[in-house]
């Protein structure tokens, strides 16, 4: 697909144009297209030079430094492709926000433009655009108008069929749209379109196999209009949750079939915006992962615990007459039993705590773990030979094999009985009498007689060794974890199974679904393997010690499925399975090429780079960065105040310090001003005289706007931002994170919002498009939780995919080397499993990476600095940066020397970027023309720091 600029330009134009007959602001697209140039690689000069044709050729990755205009590019590319070839566009972007903004936008231009809106989240967008609408000023929901709500509508036709005697109407997941069935004539009346629960026939298998019916209004339900609108719209417009999980209605398909992969047949052009973000999202949509049990809020079974009793309650438990919700609940409380019972083995046995926590378990890793220990003569290294008598090693090798057979049935299903197939099958009574064990273990108190149950049947399960009988506490110890883990996996696995049925009746879309979310298994044949394996496990990982010296732990759990940004570069090739042409892609975005990071930089070539004309570069460069370190008062020597890495305790009290000192006066002194009060003072551009005060959470974000606005100086000049999905209080000012461009209006100086929440997706601009705000205050360090599964699979991720793309080719080095390809996949494996493990129990301190480690961390953080100052420079202009958290130079804060790389995040994002910058021969001219055009004035606010 090739187009030139004057051909953009021509269609900016248009776009113009259209828009002045529109009610609302325009979005000048002539002049943003304007503001930036085109710059093509050139492999033979060795840098990136300015082009006036544009080739988008499979696949072609495109950069541009922050605030360069890759969104009005993407728009104007979509409407030329629309209007003047008559092509299909995809466009990804990053939430659905943002997709029903931008199907407006194509539609208001006369573009028939569809959203990809999948079902399970439907109400919790409605929701929040309800609440969006509310914050307007509309009194009632009556009054809430929105183009956007014809493709959120929750309203069932069916539902009115149901006559004036049903209890309540659908909610919106208890629609019937594919699940209507024939009336039997032997059913009693009911309200409820699906029959009786209470019947007894309706709850038999007969019941379960009559045959599903489609709604026959499902062609003008207004609940569909989305799925409908796609069919002939020009434009989609999709998230990459929408369009992974969410599939092709029945009634338009009768072959399962995703969003993404349609989308990938019938689009010309596909534009993944901010490309790097997409990446990490395919990543975890692939390894979804959580903390399961911890210490409240990040604690995910306790939250949807406590939602279900809730919910129980709420209706006189009648959901338990749906089987699904029944089997649901009793699910969870025995998760709920058996983790209780698993912290109490952890917490109160430290050797026990040890066995497990070296890396991650499973119940098949804890069966292999007991084989091992109680078989250690037979189970040694692949090339150790057993020695001894013949005969008893024959009488060994069968008794392991005969508990190993067990332990495979019992792990199949730990809490189900099951009938033997004959008389001389020795497995099945062998399983059951564990399963009967395991049920026991789960309610009976500690001090009953199965604790020397399991004790009995352990011997007898091993035939009374008497090696194992000399340790026996040890062994019983682990043999009863291993018991309840397998509880434990087998109830959580039909937790997440069950979750859609019954996500309607108990209201879930409320709580967390992450695990519920399985990776669809349609993609399998195109996703590799994760590195290590596919694999599924829990970690224990110790908390901190109590000030009375107790220490407990959090309880996470990891299904892995596949490396997910391998999806993102093979979407030109997806369908070639049935011999059909791909789209061409166009990937997009600020920080997609971020040197060693493993979550941000994207393992393809550079085609092309977005970048502002000079004189708008020349003003960016002015952008300043300097440290604004502060003190607890009355400390000699002075302690610094340092919010990053400080314990939860103490992190509202630091804020607070340093809130005090930055906005209260000196009160003795009439008329000074405080230190943010002269920050406003120094914006040159009056416009522009706002701050961004960034800290750690909404949470903390509350915390420090309502200690602001106590403050009598800065009484109704602060914002707070809060989630999208939160309960407002109008007591005083708070602003969605969905209506962050509607900050300027709201007549406040100060914005105080989590750092990630503005990293990206929302541009705070005045009209004509220059940045809203003039300075941001970092007053903590940006750093991932430590406790996030997901640097472990990222990092995983990126090293696979290192080996096979990157410049060294090691993976195919090894293979050759490795002479056959089973030995090179082995070989593999292991690598990987080693890199897996040592990633899941590194230490995220800075003190405690290794130094390649902290390279690519420094990376990470890097990205993250520079989109949220990337907020602050939109329209060509400087911002002011300033870094308050002691943590960004430990020993400049705590005047005790000169920081270094190894010491400070600041140093060490300078020394990332400078061989770059200089002629250093470890980076080549391609790679210093590409970081000179994403990071220059990154790299010289930095370096202009001392």
């Amino acid at each position: 697909m090739e187009v030139t600029w004057t051909e953009l330009e021509e269609a900016a134009a248009k776009m113009d144009a259209l828009e002045q007959n529109l009610p609302g602001r325009s979005n000048e697209w002539t002049r943003r297209l304007g503001r930036v140039k085109l710059l093509i690689r050139d492999d033979a000069q060795g840098e990136y030079v300015e082009a006036e044709r544009m080739r988008v050729d499979r696949l072609m990755n495109l950069v541009g430094m922050v605030g360069a205009g890759k969104s009005t590019l993407r728009d104007i590319l979509t409407f030329w492709a629309a209007t003047e070839t008559g092509q299909r566009v995809t466009i990804v972007v990053g939430d659905v926000a943002e997709t029903l903004a931008i199907v407006d936008l194509f539609n208001r231009l006369g573009i028939d433009a569809a959203p990809v809106v999948g079902h399970s989240t439907r109400e919790r967008h409605l929701e929040r655009l309800h609440r969006r609408m509310a914050s307007t000023g509309a009194e009632t929901m009556l009054g809430h108008e929105h183009a956007s709500f014809n493709f959120l509508s929750s309203a069932c036709p069916l539902d009115a069929l149901r006559g004036v005697n049903a209890s309540q109407p659908l909610r919106i997941g208890e629609a019937p749209c594919n699940a209507l069935y024939e009336v039997q004539p032997a059913t009693s009346a009911s309200d409820n379109l699906f029959g009786d629960n209470n019947h007894a026939a309706d709850r038999s298998p007969d019941r379960k196999r009559r045959k599903r019916h489609g709604c026959p209004l499902w062609t003008a339900c207004p609940r569909h209009h989305a799925s409908r609108k796609l069919v002939d719209a020009q434009v989609w417009v999709a998230n990459p949750a929408s369009l992974v999980h969410s599939g092709v209605p029945p009634a338009l398909q009768d072959e399962r079939l995703r969003h993404l992969e349609l989308a990938c047949r019938m689009s010309d052009l596909v534009i993944v915006d901010e490309a790097d973000r997409v990446q990490m999202q395919l990543d975890r949509a692939f390894a979804p992962a959580t903390t399961l049990v911890g210490q409240s809020p990040n604690s995910w079974l306790d939250e949807v615990a406590g939602h279900k009793v809730s919910e129980l309650a709420r209706r006189g438990r009648l959901q338990l007459s749906e089987q699904d919700v029944d089997d649901w609940t009793s699910a969870v409380d025995t998760v709920s039993a058996a983790t209780d019972r698993l912290y109490a083995l952890l917490i109160g046995i430290p050797p026990l705590r040890t066995w497990i926590t070296e890396d991650y378990f499973s119940a098949m890793t804890l069966h292999q773990w007991l084989i091992r220990s109680w078989f250690p003569d037979l189970t040694g290294p692949d090339d150790t030979a057993p020695t001894g008598d013949p005969a008893v090693l024959a009488q060994r090798r069968e008794r392991m094999e005969h508990v190993e057979a067990v332990l495979n049935k019992f792990r199949d299903e730990p809490l189900e009985e099951h009938e033997p197939k004959n008389d001389t099958d020795r497995v099945t009574p062998a399983a059951n009498a564990l399963v009967h064990l395991t049920l026991q273990l789960l309610h009976a108190h500690r001090e009953s007689m199965i604790r020397r149950r399991l004790r009995d049947v352990l011997l007898d399960l091993v035939g009374d060794d008497p090696t194992i009988a000399d340790d026996l506490e040890t062994h019983a110890q682990r043999f009863e974890l291993t018991l309840i883990l397998a509880a434990l996996h087998d109830r959580l696995d039909r937790m997440t199974i069950l979750w859609p049925r019954v996500e309607a009746a108990l209201n879930l879309e409320a709580t967390s679904n992450v695990l519920s979310r399985r990776p669809p298994k349609d993609y399998e044949p195109v996703i590799p393997e994760s590195p290590m394996g596919n694999v599924l496990g829990f970690q224990f990982q110790l908390g901190e010690r109590t000030s009375d010296g107790d220490q407990s732990g959090e309880l996470r759990f990891f299904r892995c499925s596949g490396v997910g940004r391998e999806l993102l570069l093979s979407l030109p090739h997806l369908p070639a399975v049935d011999d059909r042409p791909g789209p061409h892609v166009l990937l997009m975005s600020a920080t997609s090429w971020a040197g060693t990071s493993t979550r941000y930089h994207v393992h393809t070539p550079v085609d092309a780079v977005l970048r502002p004309h000079d004189d708008e570069v020349t003003a960016i460069l002015d952008t300043t960065l300097r440290t604004e370190f502060l003190y607890w008062p009355g400390t000699s020597p002075p302690l610094p105040l340092k919010l990053s890495g400080s314990g939860p305790g103490d992190r509202e009290k630091i804020l607070e310090q340093m809130l005090n000192q930055l906005a209260v006066p000196d009160r003795s002194l009439g008329d000074a001003p405080s230190m943010l009060d002269a920050e406003l003072a120094d914006i040159e551009d009056p416009d522009r005289r706002r701050i961004l005060l960034l800290v750690g959470s909404y949470a903390e974000a509350k915390h420090a706007a309502r200690h602001l606005d106590r403050i009598p100086e800065w009484t109704g000049r602060v914002t707070q931002l809060v989630s999208d999905d939160a309960d407002l209080d109008n007591s005083w000012m708070v602003l969605r994170r969905g209506e962050l461009t509607k900050f300027p209006d709201s007549g406040s100086e100060i914005l105080v919002a989590p750092l990630l929440a503005v990293e990206r997706g929302h541009n705070i601009v005045l009209p004509g498009g220059k940045a809203a705000i003039g300075s941001v205050y970092f007053l903590a360090r940006p750093h991932p939780r430590p406790d996030d599964i997901a640097l472990a699979i990222h990092a995983i991720n990126d090293w696979a995919v290192r080996q096979l793309r990157g410049p060294a080719r090691t993976f195919h080095r090894d293979a050759l080397a490795a002479g056959a390809p089973d030995s090179a996949a082995l070989a593999f494996r292991r690598r990987a499993s080693k890199e897996w493990n040592r990633f899941l129990t590194r230490q995220m301190a800075w003190s405690s990476l290794t130094p390649d480690e902290k390279v690519s961390f420094t990376w990470d953080q890097l990205v993250v600095m520079w989109q949220v100052i990337g907020r602050l420079v939109r329209g060509g202009v400087p911002a002011r940066v300033v870094c308050v958290d002691a943590a960004f130079a430990p020993r400049q804060a705590g005047l005790q020397a000169v920081d270094t790389p190894e010491t400070s995040l600041l140093a060490s994002m300078r020394a990332v970027l400078e061989p770059y910058f200089t002629a250093d021969p470890a980076s080549t001219p391609l790679d210093r023309s590409l970081v000179q055009a994403l990071y220059e004035p990154l790299y010289q606010a930095l370096a202009d720091l001392d």
